[in-house]
């Protein structure tokens, strides 16, 4: 497969991202490593300088609406790396990407060969026809673009299925026709949103449901078309603190605000960890499938040097609430530490403060005793119209799938 734009500038710019994603360990496997030193990147980004393309830590945007949000991107290289990775695609695969940026096609083409099937989707003409054309220009004009709602069942999709669908837009459900779509033994790589987080999970099948093995942080820009679906904001004091909530949760606006204009209360757990330890993005998680109603609390820095909340880091915290009460779990340096340590805590607002302050501390202490040290939480997902577990755990309920964290 010919390689287009090889001078040296962009050979030595794509050789030196090669190694610092070896370096930070997005790259695993000799097949990807392979893929990223082949595809020519900065010919699907010619908007930016080639140093940006190759050196860009987050991704390029290359297209907004009317607003000046984002609607299309090239991923950052680490993250096109690790969902690579993640989906463990070999050679002779036939291979579903939702969302043309063009970029990850290419490297999907250098992974399955010329015997296996690219096919890239997105509802938008301009992306479709800026894809199709960046594709054939670097020399990939043999993956198929279908200009169509990403959602919805691709009419001329193989018999037996996709061995694997990659989707590169946020999506806030797992559609029905990915499902259908994909083979017994295929893999679902997608950034999902659930309960105000976003992880890209890598799926494989499990009997009659579909199990994570790998839950990456990241941020996409959202799916277009039916099932787009954005969260509700509360805004708790203006755009300084506002509270995510997904899947419809009942949260009582009114309520919630005049509560975190009250006194606060303080718990702290007792449970410390490192700053280098990762363990935050594993307790968001696990507590997605242990507490509910359960969102994120998100604040400004303006908020907390006003005093209006504790510690929040800038991906949020998770928060509890009910009708006239809210709790979000926060940090501290851990008291007596002689390291860099820092201990978890809670801080509730409203009438019922106290108590669920003890009920969002009682679930961190046992994430702290019954799972810290089990790696990554576990996402199921089962069919709405199929088997799925009954109503014991707590569950999150997607329009196409009920999702089951542990």
């Amino acid at each position: 497969m010919a390689e287009a734009g090889t001078d040296t500038k962009a050979s030595a710019l794509r050789e030196r991202m090669v190694e610092g994603l070896r370096e930070r360990g997005a790259l695993t496997s000799a097949a990807v490593e392979a893929a990223f030193r082949k595809v020519p990147r900065h010919l699907f980004v010619p908007e930016v300088p080639a140093e940006e393309a190759y050196g860009a830590p987050e991704a390029v945007f290359t297209k907004r609406d009317e607003q000046g949000k984002p609607v299309s991107s090239v991923s950052a290289p680490w993250l096109h790396a690790r969902m690579l990775e993640a989906a463990q695609v070999v050679p002779g695969m036939r291979v579903l990407e939702i969302g043309s940026g063009g970029c990850n096609a290419a490297l999907l083409a250098e992974l399955v060969g010329e015997q296996g099937s690219v096919t890239t989707m997105d509802i938008d003409p301009d992306i479709t026809a800026r894809a199709r054309r960046l594709l054939t220009e670097a020399g990939y004009s043999q993956v198929r673009v279908r200009e169509a709602d990403g959602a919805r069942p691709l009419q001329d999709a193989p018999a037996r299925g996709f061995d694997r669908i990659v989707v590169t837009v946020g999506a806030s459900d797992l559609s029905s026709a990915w499902l259908d779509q994909l083979a017994s033994a295929g893999r679902l790589v997608v950034p999902l949103r659930f309960r105000g987080l976003s992880r890209t999970i890598a799926f494989a099948r499990e009997r009659d449901h579909l199990r994570s093995d790998t839950l990456i942080v990241s941020g996409f820009v959202a799916i277009q078309g039916d099932s787009a679906h954005a969260p509700r904001v509360v805004r708790l004091a203006g755009r300084d603190v506002r509270l995510v909530v997904d899947e419809d949760q009942p949260a009582e606006a009114d309520g919630l605000t005049a509560a975190f204009t009250g006194p606060r209360h303080e718990r702290w757990t007792g449970v410390e960890l490192s700053g280098s330890e990762g363990l935050l993005p594993r307790l968001d998680v696990w507590l997605a499938g242990a507490v509910a109603p359960y969102g994120r609390l998100r604040a400004t820095q303006a908020a907390a040097e006003r005093g209006l909340v504790g510690w929040v880091l800038g991906r949020g915290a998770p928060a509890v609430w009910d009708r006239d009460s809210l709790a979000y779990v926060t940090l501290r340096h851990a008291p007596r530490a002689a390291e860099e340590r820092y201990e978890l805590g809670v801080i509730a607002h409203g009438p019922g403060r106290e108590c669920l302050a003890a009920r969002l501390t009682d679930a961190v202490v046992r994430f702290d005793h019954a799972a810290r040290y089990e790696g990554e939480p576990v996402v199921r997902a089962y069919r709405r119209d199929g088997q799925v577990p009954g109503r014991g755990e707590v569950t999150v309920d997607k329009p196409s799938v009920r999702l089951v964290i542990t």
